[in-house]
Parts: structure tokens; C-alpha cells; sequence
């Protein structure tokens, strides 16, 4: 994710070259604008700064697989067999709503809200469980292999196994719509688990990790990381498996919640920018109206000098005589 300091950075390089060049023509006749290149091995990830601004003691505690918010309210659910649930709470409170225990030979896993339905994993069975929000059962559907983490955009789920493949998915019938694999700095990366769809990133846990991973929809690339281990170190559950994992944006606040297994808190973060970076949106303007005055003044006046400096070398024209003849013509 990049800060308006970065921008600030690159913006004064930027200008600093176009300076440089339009008083020593003669110039490239254009700038090529600089794009995404998700083949590139070069792309490296940015870290995203973050703040605790808010931790919710949980009444009770539970084996943390998916974590989402919708419409007001947080749904978590949780693993284990004979131990696996799903629970509500309002967003901000510890205290479960309501809760539906899963059959004792099911091992519960990520979860998501779609078109008014709790959409629930299960490890190894390949049954997805779906819910009312009232939390009565409606029919389930099937996905080959094994489920760890779901999240849904506005028309497909997008949804991980425990590998370095991400498969997107009908969420009507489940069929397989594409899929992409997990890449940060140019290296596969697996144990990928819990899943956050926001905007048009996804989000996501890494089995015994302490970063969540902005992932690029179209690529796979991982554009950027939230490196959690001083949360996990002060909260984190020394209990085996104990791992961070749970992932849910507010969309009031634009915060993200986040918990882990058998973590006795929900986590309340807002991401932060560099301390050098320009506050004012206007003063991005200001700057960015400079830029662009300057690559169409400075050239013109590069232009200018060179048109009137003496032609050298091979360039130069035959020497003339004092009345325009040959010398000493």
C-alpha cells in the first residue's frame, strides 16, 4: 500500500528528471506511465503500518477458523471436532448472540456472508454448511479437496485448501469459475488459510504466520503485508496451534478485526501512514500542477538553447568566407 510519502518521493525524482533532461535535448518525446506487472520477479511487497486501537475480551474462547462482519454484526467460526461452532456478537462486544454447534464429525473452518446466507467450510468432508441469518439450516452444498478459508466478492467465493492456490468459485452451484497461486517477492507461498474479500484485495491468514497478506485479485501477487507479531507476542495463546488467525474489515469504520485461535480477545486495527507524509490532499495537487507545468515549460526552453548553440563536429556547415564565399574566396 503506498504513502503519500512514497508519492512525494517519487513525484520530486520524477520532476528532478524531467529538469535535467529538457535542458540537454534532445529529449524522449514522451514519459511511458509505469503499470503493475505481475510477471515482474522485481515486485517486492509493501509493509502496512497499523495501530491497536481497540481489545474485546471474548466470553468464551474457541479454535478460531473465519471471522467476518455484516450488517452490524461479527460471525466467527471455530474447529475442532466435537468442538466445532459458529457464533454471532455484536461488532465490538465479547458476548455471543447466538451459537450453532456443528455435528461432532465435522471439523468447522472459514466462513463468509452471501445474498443473506452464513457460508460455512468443513476441513476434509467437503461439505459447505449454509445458514439463514437467524441461524436455521438451509441445504448444503460440496467442494472437492479440503476447506480452510472462504470470503465472498459480489459474485463469486473466493476460497482456500491449506496450499498456495486460491479457487474462485459459483456461489450457487460451487463450480470452478479460476483460480490463481499465492506469489510474495517472486515465491510461491502456501498454508494459505483464512480469507477477507474488502474492495479488491484479498486478505489472508498463513497457517503458523504472524503477517496477514494483501493479495492482488487478478495475480496472485502479494502487494502488501501486515506484520502482526508484537500483537501476537503480548495477546497471542500459548496454547498448542495457537495461531493468528481471523480476518474482518468493518466497512463503517473501514478498521480491521482480527483474533486467533484460542486468543481470549478481538483485536480492533486502523492502519497508519509514514510521519513524513504529506497531510494536505492539496498539497499532492499543488505538487503534481508544478510537475506538469515544469515538463511543458522546461522543455520549451531546452528547446530554445540547443536551436542556438554552435553546431559541432560532423554537424557543423563549411566555414564561409567574409562575403559569404568560400574562405578566402
Amino acid at each position: 500500500m503506498r504513502t503519500r510519502g512514497t508519492i512525494l518521493a517519487a513525484l520530486i525524482l520524477l520532476s528532478l528528471m524531467l529538469l535535467s533532461q529538457s535542458l540537454n535535448p534532445p529529449m524522449i518525446s514522451s514519459l511511458e506511465s509505469t503499470q503493475f506487472d505481475a510477471n515482474s520477479d522485481s515486485f517486492k511487497a509493501e509493509e502496512i503500518n497499523w495501530n491497536l486501537v481497540q481489545s474485546v475480551v471474548k466470553e468464551t474462547v474457541v479454535f478460531t477458523q473465519g471471522l467476518e462482519i455484516y450488517d452490524g454484526k461479527m460471525y466467527e467460526s471455530g474447529g475442532l471436532y466435537g468442538h466445532s461452532s459458529v457464533r454471532s456478537f455484536d461488532v465490538g462486544s465479547g458476548n455471543p448472540i447466538e451459537t450453532v454447534n456443528l455435528s461432532s464429525d465435522l471439523f468447522g473452518e472459514g466462513l463468509t456472508i452471501f445474498d443473506e446466507e452464513i457460508i460455512v467450510l468443513t476441513w476434509k468432508s467437503g461439505r459447505v454448511l449454509r445458514y439463514s441469518l437467524n441461524f436455521e439450516s438451509n441445504d448444503e452444498s460440496v467442494i472437492p479437496g479440503e476447506g480452510w478459508g472462504i470470503c465472498s466478492f459480489n459474485d463469486m467465493f473466493a476460497i482456500s485448501d491449506g496450499s498456495s492456490k486460491i479457487t474462485f468459485r459459483d456461489p450457487v452451484n460451487m463450480s470452478e469459475l479460476s483460480f490463481v497461486n499465492v506469489e510474495f517477492d517472486g515465491n510461491s507461498l502456501d498454508n494459505i488459510n483464512e480469507l477477507e474479500c474488502f474492495e479488491n484485495k484479498i486478505y489472508a491468514n498463513r497457517w503458523y504466520d504472524n503477517r496477514i497478506y494483501e493479495i492482488d485479485v487478478q495475480s496472485g501477487i502479494v502487494t502488501g503485508y501486515i506484520d502482526l507479531s508484537t500483537l501476537v507476542s503480548e495477546y497471542g495463546s500459548v496454547s498448542n496451534g495457537g495461531v493468528l488467525n481471523g480476518i474482518a474489515f468493518d466497512p463503517s469504520t473501514r478498521d480491521l478485526w482480527v483474533t486467533g485461535k484460542n486468543w481470549s480477545d478481538f483485536h480492533r486495527l486502523t492502519f497508519v501512514t509514514e510521519d513524513n507524509e504529506l497531510t494536505d490532499d492539496f498539497q499532492v495537487n499543488y505538487l503534481i500542477g508544478i510537475l506538469v507545468s515544469i515538463s511543458i515549460v522546461f522543455p520549451l526552453i531546452g528547446s530554445f538553447f540547443y536551436s542556438i548553440r554552435r553546431p559541432k563536429g560532423i554537424q557543423a556547415l563549411p566555414p564561409l568566407g567574409r562575403l559569404g564565399g568560400p574562405p578566402n574566396g
